[in-house]
């Protein structure tokens, strides 16, 4: 298996190392002995000894330096297996989502517990006019919703208008003698201007002041 792994170049450096040691063995031990029977002889066995010792050392140094691509090799893989990607953490869950019950319930309760205020009725109050006058019941009033009762006690057509804090020139449409209508008005404190629009009649005294506080 070892051999295997090794590379060509190594492979052929091995083989010769081993193929000469082989060689030798073999002359050493039959070709030899065949022409010389005492060979090595008492001459020869210092050569040969060392002869010996030199194959076997560089037999030795071949198996060391050819044989170690593998382990280097192994060693390399290793380190790169070792070295992998990792393995990829799982994303943690995501939190769950849920709908706070607090505040839908506040939220109805506040919804719930409204206050409801329905508006007011307008306050009722007579007005009548002539030639050439206003006539209230009362010319202090009190901040609120009011609706003037007109009632035309007159010959000539009369209109009424109101101007003052928040109420700007509203009126009444012009009515003849005996005729009736109707304007609501929101007061404020204030000071507040009652006049008929219809030419002249302002200046002829249909004018009256109202305060409300």
């Amino acid at each position: 298996m070892l051999i295997q792994a090794l590379s060509t170049g190594h492979k052929i450096g091995l083989g010769l190392v081993g193929a000469a040691f082989v060689a030798f063995a073999l002359v050493s031990a039959f070709l030899l002995p065949a022409f010389r029977p005492d060979y090595p002889g008492k001459r020869g066995l210092p050569a040969f000894l060392t002869l010996t010792a030199a194959l076997f050392v560089g037999m030795m140094f071949a198996v060391f330096f050819f044989g170690r691509e593998p382990s280097e090799g192994r060693a390399e893989g290793g380190s790169t297996g070792a070295e992998g990607p990792p393995a990829s953490t799982p994303a943690p869950p995501a939190p769950p989502t849920t709908a706070p019950s607090s505040t839908q319930t506040t939220s109805t309760a506040s919804s719930t517990s409204a206050p409801t205020t329905a508006p007011t009725t307008p306050r009722s109050v007579p007005v009548k006019e002539s030639e050439f006058k206003i006539e209230l019941p009362s010319t202090s009033l009190s901040p609120g919703n009011y609706t003037f009762d007109l009632t035309n006690d007159g010959h000539i057509g009369h209109d009424l208008v109101v101007d003052g804090p928040g109420v700007i020139d509203k009126k009444t449409p012009v009515i003849d003698g005996g005729k009736t209508a109707k304007l609501t008005v929101e007061l404020k404190s204030g000071t507040y201007d009652f006049y008929c629009s219809v030419p002249g009649h302002k200046q002829a005294g249909m004018d009256v002041k109202v305060k409300v506080s």
